[in-house]
């Protein structure tokens, strides 16, 4: 069901009675509870268990290419200033910019202070003292001149996964399978890591910061398609953000929120919020634990030597 964040902190404080149904909530008291629930569900998204889903990503391989930086962190994440400039109602363009970032990029994410660029505009085009936009301008800020914050993107630029969970590249209509789940110490094994083929058949995660690494063998020969399949990353709401959450999820959150409220902001801890909150999580991670995986065998390995006449070498006996 569809949400907000501002829903979900009313309910938790509603269980620790700090607020009463119908009661304003002070504005320092709704971005103290916001931090704490987007630290809540940061600490979630850690919890496979927790995790509602996954995200199908579709990219695509660079032919010659067999290591990947993953990820597309804000600029202030890496140090960089936001960068100043100009616009005007209906109009694609960022004018008077006196000092183009060195790192921004075709295709970082744009987002500014006004509140004039609508969400998910990217950079189209980079001029010397301009930016051209994915998107037009929805108003004039004040004055004209507005702050802009970038991404930086990565090879791949999605939000840095935790994990990856499976992948495949699609080639021709035909999908075969990337197995994702190779460990540092088995990818350090090969011998080269540089082997050409079609398309990568292994590859290993390095879930670093800001920018994951996959590390991936075989170098791919051709720019493929590529699926590759993460867990759903919770978090980074404001508070008036619509958003939805999978059944059951809602009583959870409010539960677990009203145990970090008690501990932060010192209310009583009681039996039932604790009772609740653990009874809730349980149906949740019940719900999405994943059955034991069943064995598979290449059927070349395992069938018997009647069909083949192999028998005759050695009478059916083994040796």
């Amino acid at each position: 069901m569809s949400t907000t964040a501002l829903e979900l902190i009313k309910g938790a404080l509603r269980r620790v009675n700090a607020y009463q149904s119908g009661e304003q909530i002070a504005p320092l008291d709704a971005q103290d509870c916001l931090d704490t629930l987007n630290d809540l569900f940061d600490s979630l998204s850690t919890d496979h268990s927790s995790i509602t889903g996954t995200i199908e990503n579709i990219l695509s391989w660079t032919a010659g290419q067999n290591k990947y930086t993953v990820g597309n962190p804000l600029c202030t994440d890496l140090g960089s200033p936001p960068f100043t400039g100009t616009l005007a109602l209906n109009s694609p363009t960022i004018s008077g910019v006196t000092n183009i970032p060195s790192n921004l990029l075709i295709g970082a994410t744009l987002t500014d202070t006004a509140s004039v660029i609508p969400e998910g505009t990217t950079v189209a085009a980079i001029g010397t003292n301009t930016v051209t936009m994915s998107a037009n301008a929805t108003a004039t800020p004040s004055g004209g001149v507005d702050t802009i914050t970038y991404t930086v993107p990565g090879d791949f630029a999605i939000p840095r996964p935790l994990r990856i969970t499976s992948g495949y590249t699609r080639f021709n209509q035909l999908d075969f399978t990337l197995d994702v789940y190779m460990s540092q110490e088995r990818f350090t094994e090969i011998l080269y890591k540089a082997q050409p083929g079609p398309w990568p058949t292994v590859a290993w995660y390095n879930a670093g910061t800001p920018y994951g690494i996959l590390n991936v063998y075989q170098t791919p020969g051709n720019d493929a398609e590529l699926h590759l399949f993460t867990d759903y990353i919770l978090g980074n709401l404001t508070l008036n953000q619509v958003f939805y959450m999978p059944q059951g999820y809602n009583r959870w959150i409010k539960w677990l929120l009203a145990k970090e409220i008690c501990a932060e902001f010192g209310y009583p801890m009681s039996e039932a919020i604790k009772t609740n909150a653990a009874d809730a999580g349980a149906k949740i991670k019940a719900l999405n634990a994943e059955p034991a995986v069943v064995s598979k065998y290449d059927r070349a390995l395992v069938r018997g030597n009647r069909p083949d006449g192999g028998w005759v070498t050695h009478g059916g006996y083994g040796r």
